[in-house]
């Protein structure tokens, strides 16, 4: 797996996690002491995200360091069908069965509504 690979799938865990936690890239990167462009540049994969920082991310965003990087090889080299796969993999790792049976509905509603637009 090249080094761009893992740099890009690390970046877009963090553009997830920054998303889900409502800061803007401006916002985290003045917290953790870096400029707005960096935090781009970690997202976009352009730059590496260095052990100290993601240390930093981590303390301030509340996520365990493993996080980043656990699974990110198979994540990074997957194509769209491994991409399907790993997502049934990680649902199925839900035991809450209420849980499981909402986010299957919601990405079903989400994959009719892209399909409607797209045919509209």
């Amino acid at each position: 797996m090249k080094d761009q690979e893992l740099n890009l799938a690390i970046g877009q865990r963090l553009r997830s996690v920054r998303a889900a936690r409502g800061f803007t890239q401006s916002e985290l990167a003045a917290h953790i002491g870096v400029a707005f462009q960096q935090i781009q540049k970690y997202e976009n994969g352009t730059n590496r995200l260095s052990v100290a920082v993601m240390l930093r991310l981590c303390a301030f965003m509340k996520v365990d360091a493993g996080w980043f990087v656990n699974g990110i090889e198979t994540e990074a080299g997957a194509g769209v069908e491994d991409e399907a796969a790993y997502l049934a993999r990680e649902i199925e790792r839900i035991s809450d069965l209420k849980i499981r049976r909402n986010l299957t509905m919601l990405i079903h509603s989400l994959a009719s509504s892209t399909q409607q637009v797209e045919n509209a």
